[in-house]
């Protein structure tokens, strides 16, 4: 028997055992007894704290999205320049400094399918429209120390940056053995920092 934890650790751990549960399963193919017994505990327990498998699901995609913001906070709050603090975000991508990267993109990219869910789709609009809101005011204070090209506006700069993002993480989960060596992760950010730079790189 599951020993009883606070409610918000239970959350917590519900959330962390459901990434592997979907991830094997998929959306669809994972039930609530899989979930249950993922995170060791009684269906019934898990009911207490999530109506559905789908309000667990938007709920784990949310609660990502939150500790990547976390990350990133802390990862630039010791850096002055914007300039510096993009970079950091380019190694920063989820897909890759997550340990659960490859797991959790596995189970948004099969989600995106998921149309016939309004609350899926919007879950996964908030997703990555926070990643952009984030980026965009840190591009914004690049531009306006002159660091980052002008010409191009600071929302279509981010979402260039998460259309790589993405991309990459797409491919990640296929352990393609060029897709991310050292080598070619470095490339890339080389290449992405170019492009924010302008002329300046």
């Amino acid at each position: 028997m599951a020993s009883r934890m606070k409610a918000t650790d239970r959350r917590r751990q519900l959330l962390e055992a459901s990434v592997k549960c979907f991830a094997d399963h998929g959306y669809q193919g994972t039930t609530t007894a899989q979930l249950a017994k993922a995170a060791g505990i009684s269906e019934p327990v898990l009911y207490q704290h999530f109506a559905s498998k789908h309000d667990l699901f938007v709920a784990m995609l949310g609660q990502v999205g939150k500790e990547v913001l976390h990350e990133w906070r802390k990862a630039i709050a010791p850096l002055k320049m914007p300039l510096d603090q993009l970079r950091v975000l380019l190694r920063l991508n989820p897909a890759i400094a997550d340990p659960r990267g490859k797991q959790l993109y596995r189970v948004i990219f099969a989600a995106q399918v998921e149309f016939n869910e309004p609350e899926i789709q919007a879950a996964l609009r908030a997703h990555y429209q926070q990643y952009a809101q984030f980026l965009i005011k840190v591009i914004h204070r690049a531009q306006r120390a002159d660091q980052v090209r002008r010409d191009v506006s600071a929302v279509g700069l981010a979402w260039q940056l998460i259309h790589a993002g993405i991309g990459f993480a797409l491919i990640a989960p296929l352990d393609i053995p060029t897709h991310a060596s050292p080598a070619i992760v470095e490339q890339t950010i080389r290449l992405l920092m170019e492009l924010l730079a302008g002329e300046r790189a």
